[in-house]
C-alpha cells in the first residue's frame, strides 16, 4: 500500500515544533507568541556575508595596491627604527647620510645649485640658483622600506643646531646680559672676593627694577676706567636709550663732591658695559674768560658764576654766566661748577627774573655753549652693590613698521632674573667658550627647545640688513650664509637683536653650501675640546 506523502503544512508545523522547542531550551519561553530566534539567525547570515566580502576586499586591494616605497629624489627621510637621517638624491635613487636637519637641508639646496649649474647630483625639485626655494620637511619612513636602497658617504656639518625654529618655536625680541656681583658676607667687604659672573638672556622679560632718574651706578671696569650709569630725563635726542653710562675721572674733587660718588665702584664686565650707550666724560666745563667782569650787569655777579631764578609756581632754575650770554643748566651742572671753581660766592645768588630781559640766552650750537646736555639732571643716589648686586642692561623692540627701535634700559635687583631650580638657583645653562672677540660670558638662559632667528643691528637703519644667525638655547649662534639660505632652512623670517648683547655669545658652525659638502668616515674629536664638570658633592646620608 503506498505511503502517504507529507504535506507542506506538516513540514512547517514540524519546524515550528523544533522552534518551539528550540526557544523553550533557549529562552525558557514555549509559548513563543514572537519569533526571536529567526532575527538572531538573520543577523548571523547577514555578518557571515559581510565578513566573507571584506576578506575578498582585501585580497583585491593587497593584489593591486603597490608594495610601498621611499620618497623620490630630493626628499628628506628619516628611519623609524633607527632614527638616521638621509636626502634621498640621484637617479637611479641613493640615500646620503646626513648628522641633522639643517645639513639635510642645506645639502638639498647645494644640489639644486649644482643641477641650475649643469652639475650632477640634481634632483627633481630642483630649484634655479639664486630662485625660490622650498622648505623641504623630513618623512619618517619604516627602515625595511631604505635596505635595497645604495648608501652613499656620511654628509654634512656635525655641529649644525639640531632644532631649526618654526614660528610657534621662537623666542620673543627681548635681550639683556647682566652682571652679578659675588659676595662674601663674612667679610668686612662683602664684594672684595671678586667673584663675579654674567649672563646672557633670550626673550626673559622681567629683569628686575628699572633704575630710576635719581639712582645711579658707579661701576669700574677692567679696562682700569671708572664710569657712572644714570637715566637721563626727558632727551629727545635718546628716547629709547634714556640710560647712558659716561668716564668719570674719581682725582677730581670737583667730580667726586659735586655728584656724591665717594663710594666704592662696583664691578661691571666689559660686556655689560659695551652695551650700555656712551655720553662725554662727565668734567667741569670749561668757561672761556671765567672770573671776568660781566657786562650783563647781574648783580655783580662775573663770567663762570651760577645763580638762580625762581618762576611762579615752578621749581628753582639754575644759570651759569658766560662771555656770550647766559645758559640754564641742571642742578648737577651747577653743583660742578661751583666746587670746581675758586672765588664763588659761599651761596647761590638769587637774580629776579626781570633783570634777565636784555640778556641772551644760549641754545645749543651758538657761540660759548657749554656741551653738559648729557650731563646728569640731579645728583643722584649710588646704589649699595651688596643690596642690589645684579646688574642688567635690557633691550627690546617697541614700535610697528617703519617706526621700530630698539629700547635700551638698565635693571637692578638682588638676584638673577628668570627661572630658578627648586633650591632657587638660576636654571641659566654654563657657557665655557668665548666670543671670537675674546668676550666671556658665564652663563646663558632661553626657554628650553626654543630658538631665535636675528639679524644682529646697530641701529634701526641695520634691522633689515645685518648678518642672519641662529641662537640656540644653549647660548650658541650659528651664522647663516644669506637670506636664500636661510630660506632652505626654514628661517625665512628674522627679527632684530643688539649686535651689542648677542656679540657675546660663542660662535658655532656657519650654515653654508660649502660647508655641507664636507664627507666623512667618523667625526674626528679633538680631546683637547670641551671642559669636564666637576663633580657635585652629594649630600650625607643618615
Amino acid at each position: 500500500m503506498p505511503s502517504t506523502p507529507t504535506t507542506k503544512s506538516q513540514v512547517q508545523a514540524y519546524q515550528f515544533v523544533l522552534r518551539r522547542m528550540q526557544s523553550a531550551l533557549v529562552r525558557k519561553d514555549a509559548v513563543m507568541l514572537h519569533d526571536p530566534m529567526r532575527t538572531h539567525s538573520r543577523a548571523t547570515a547577514v555578518g557571515v556575508v559581510l565578513s566573507v566580502l571584506g576578506m575578498l576586499g582585501f585580497i583585491i586591494f593587497g593584489l593591486f595596491k603597490p608594495a610601498p616605497q621611499a620618497p623620490g629624489p630630493g626628499s628628506i627621510v628619516i628611519g623609524e627604527q633607527s632614527g638616521s637621517m638621509y636626502v634621498v638624491a640621484g637617479e637611479p635613487k641613493k640615500l646620503i647620510p646626513t648628522f641633522n636637519l639643517a645639513s639635510a637641508r642645506l645639502l638639498l639646496l647645494a644640489q639644486q645649485d649644482q643641477a641650475a649649474q649643469g652639475g650632477a647630483g640634481g634632483g627633481q625639485n630642483a630649484a634655479p640658483a639664486g630662485g625660490q626655494v622650498e622648505v623641504v620637511e623630513p618623512q619618517v619612513v619604516p627602515d625595511d622600506q631604505l635596505k635595497d636602497i645604495p648608501k652613499g658617504r656620511l654628509h654634512g656639518i656635525p655641529d649644525a643646531p639640531g632644532l631649526l625654529p618654526k614660528k610657534e618655536q621662537r623666542i620673543s625680541d627681548d635681550w639683556a646680559v647682566c652682571d652679578e656681583i659675588g659676595l662674601d658676607h663674612s667679610l668686612p667687604d662683602p664684594t672684595s672676593i671678586n667673584q663675579n659672573e654674567t649672563t646672557v638672556f633670550g626673550g626673559v622679560q622681567d629683569l628686575g627694577q628699572e633704575l630710576a632718574p635719581d639712582s645711579a651706578l658707579l661701576v669700574t671696569a677692567d679696562n682700569g676706567s671708572t664710569y657712572l650709569v644714570y637715566r637721563q630725563v626727558d632727551n629727545p635726542n635718546r628716547p629709547n636709550a634714556d640710560t647712558v653710562r659716561a668716564k668719570v675721572d674719581l682725582t677730581q674733587a670737583s667730580v667726586v663732591r659735586a655728584l656724591g660718588l665717594d663710594v666704592k665702584p662696583r664691578h661691571i664686565s666689559m660686556g655689560l658695559l659695551n652695551a650700555i650707550p656712551e655720553v662725554t666724560e662727565i668734567k667741569a666745563p670749561v668757561i672761556e674768560g671765567a672770573n671776568e667782569s660781566s657786562t650783563f650787569n647781574l648783580s655783580g655777579l662775573r663770567v663762570g658764576d651760577v645763580f638762580s631764578t625762581v618762576r611762579a609756581g615752578a621749581a628753582e632754575e639754575y644759570w651759569v654766566i658766560t662771555r656770550h650770554g647766559i645758559q640754564r643748566v641742571p642742578r648737577a651742572v651747577a653743583d660742578l661748577i661751583r666746587f670746581h671753581r675758586t672765588g664763588q660766592p659761599a651761596g647761590i645768588t638769587q637774580v629776579r627774573p626781570d633783570r634777565l630781559q636784555n640778556v641772551p640766552v644760549l641754545h645749543p650750537g651758538q657761540p660759548g655753549y657749554l656741551p653738559v646736555d648729557d650731563y646728569p639732571q640731579i645728583v643722584p643716589h649710588i646704589l649699595d652693590p651688596v643690596r642690589y648686586p645684579v646688574t642688567c642692561l635690557g633691550w627690546s623692540l617697541v614700535g610697528e613698521g617703519a617706526n621700530r627701535d630698539g629700547q635700551t634700559k638698565v635693571y637692578y635687583g638682588a638676584e638673577l632674573p628668570g627661572p630658578k631650580n627648586e633650591q632657587g638657583e638660576s636654571v641659566a645653562v654654563q657657557v665655557g667658550q668665548a666670543s671670537p672677540d675674546g668676550m666671556k660670558v658665564d652663563r646663558f638662559y632661553m626657554r628650553p627647545n626654543f630658538a631665535a632667528v636675528v639679524r644682529s643691528a646697530t641701529s634701526k637703519e641695520t634691522f633689515d640688513k645685518g648678518p642672519i644667525q641662529l641662537i640656540s638655547d644653549r647660548g650658541i649662534r650659528y651664522g647663516v650664509k644669506d637670506l636664500r639660505t636661510a630660506q632652505a632652512l626654514g628661517l625665512g623670517e628674522q627679527s632684530p637683536a643688539p649686535e651689542s648683547i648677542i656679540r657675546l655669545l660663542p660662535a658655532g658652525a656657519s650654515l653654508n653650501t660649502q660647508d655641507v659638502m664636507r664627507t666623512f668616515d667618523s667625526v674626528p674629536v679633538d680631546p683637547r675640546a670641551g671642559t669636564f664638570q666637576p663633580p657635585q658633592p652629594q649630600a650625607a646620608g643618615n
